[in-house]
């Protein structure tokens, strides 16, 4: 689940032209769209500075017997902002029913060069109490009207990156037409 909704975040973002790089507001508009539902198994929380949010909590709806629900914490995402108000990174957490309490799983970094947009994913190494070296990288450059979407992955922080898609997406032509 963690892979789609980094992946969906990013095409969102390279596919539209207002939204090139993630930023506070791209949060707070995903923020809006899945904690307005009332229907779905989760519930949302988001801790904000400002304008920003900087903790997001998702609580996994459970119902009893009569009928009342409860919820249960899920996941917890930690975010960091530049002072232009582009994402810096996310981190992620699960809720460790044992210990009662957060348990760091991953890290999502985003860079933005030039004309590229970095976006890496590492997991947390629960033994070495850090992060490990990036396991995916997804690089998008927009060059005139087309987005040129690259992703790589390895299979061991040791290992090499290695090519898994390139795609170069063009802008949808609209047709006006008068009646």
């Amino acid at each position: 689940m963690k892979k789609f909704v980094f992946a969906t975040l990013m095409c969102v973002a390279a596919m539209s032209a207002k939204a090139q790089v993630l930023t506070s507001e791209t949060v707070n508009n995903v923020y809006e769209a899945v904690s307005n539902k009332a229907d779905g198994d989760y519930c949302y929380n988001a801790e904000r500075k400002g304008k920003d949010i900087t903790t997001m909590f998702v609580y996994q709806k459970a119902t009893n017997s009569k009928g009342d629900i409860t919820l249960k914490p899920y996941l917890k995402y930690e975010y960091d902002y530049a002072l232009d108000g582009t994402l810096k990174n996310r981190v992620a957490y699960r809720w460790n029913d044992c210990h009662r309490d957060w348990e760091c799983m991953a890290r999502y970094d985003y860079t933005l060069t030039d004309n590229n947009y970095f976006a890496e994913f590492c997991r947390y190494n629960q033994k070495a109490n850090r992060f490990d070296l990036p396991l995916d990288r997804m690089v998008y450059t927009l060059k005139d009207s087309i987005n040129h979407v690259i992703c790589y992955h390895r299979d061991r922080p040791s290992a090499s990156f290695q090519l898994v898609s390139e795609t170069a997406v063009k802008e949808p032509f609209v047709l006006l037409a008068k009646k």
